[in-house]
Parts: structure tokens; sequence; C-alpha cells
């Protein structure tokens, strides 16, 4: 190799490690993009069907509890929950800002929001739900926050 050649080498090398610092130092200095953090929305409940919630125009899943009855009774407990809870105002809190649920479960479920509720009174709607057995808590979601239809719970 001649001496020009390994010069013009030499010096596109150079070119090349002083571009790429120079994209390093770049990145380095720039401040991150934020993080959208999803917020917190309230909204009057509505019920299609129990295991179909909304609030306002969002279909929510409250986190760390189900319907894990069986399917014969979902009308039946449908309209129990439209006739107690249907139109209620709901300060929701989605999964990832503080819920029992960080950590367990994704932020969204097919097209719904996972969330925790909270009634005027700062009442965990989740928490009302799973007491007077219409939902049943999900331990694996939430540990023992909810509770559970299971037998001992």
């Amino acid at each position: 190799m001649s001496f020009k050649k390994i010069g013009l080498l030499s010096l596109l090398a150079l070119a090349f490690g002083v571009s790429f610092l120079s994209i390093i130092l770049i990145q380095k200095n720039k401040p991150n993009a934020p993080v959208p953090r999803p917020s917190a929305f309230s909204g009057k409940l509505t019920i299609p069907a129990i295991d179909d919630l909304r609030v306002g125009s969002r279909k929510i899943l409250l986190c760390g509890v189900a319907f894990a009855k069986p399917q014969s009774i979902r009308a039946m407990v449908t309209e129990v929950a439209r006739r107690d809870y249907e139109g209620l105002a709901l300060k929701c809190k989605p999964v990832g800002t503080g819920t029992p649920c960080d950590g367990n479960v994704a932020s969204k479920f097919g097209g719904a929001v996972v969330v925790q509720c909270f009634t005027p009174d700062g009442r965990d709607f989740a928490a009302t739900l799973a007491e007077n057995g219409i939902l049943c808590g999900q331990p694996a979601q939430a540990g023992s926050t909810y509770k559970s239809c299971l037998s001992g719970s």
C-alpha cells in the first residue's frame, strides 16, 4: 500500500471517529423526551354489561377485580350493578400511577384502560363491588386488596 493510500485511510478513520464522537456528545446533552404518563379522568359510570364498564366515553377495566361467576348469572349481576351504580360519578387513575395493580398488569387490555376508580366519598369502587359480591378480587393482580370469591377469603 502506498503512503498516499495509508494517509487517506487514516484521514477517513479520523473523520469517522470525530463524527461518531460528536453524535454521542450531542445525544448525551439532549434532554430525554418526556415519557407521557397516563392521566386521571372523571365521569359518570355506565354499565352496558358487568364486564363492560365505561366512565365518560372511556371503556375501563377495574384493576384487581373481575367477573368470575357463572355466565348464567351474568345478566342478573349486570342488572343489579346497573340498579345500584349506573350514573355514579367516578374518578379513575390508570395502572402505573399508584394503583394496587402497578407492576402486575398492563395499563391497557384490549380497548379498555386498566384503572382504579374512586367514588365521590373517596371509596375504592372495585372494593365496593368485591365486598358486595358483584366482582371477585384477583390476587395475582392486586394481592389481598380486594375480596376474592374463593371460599375462605
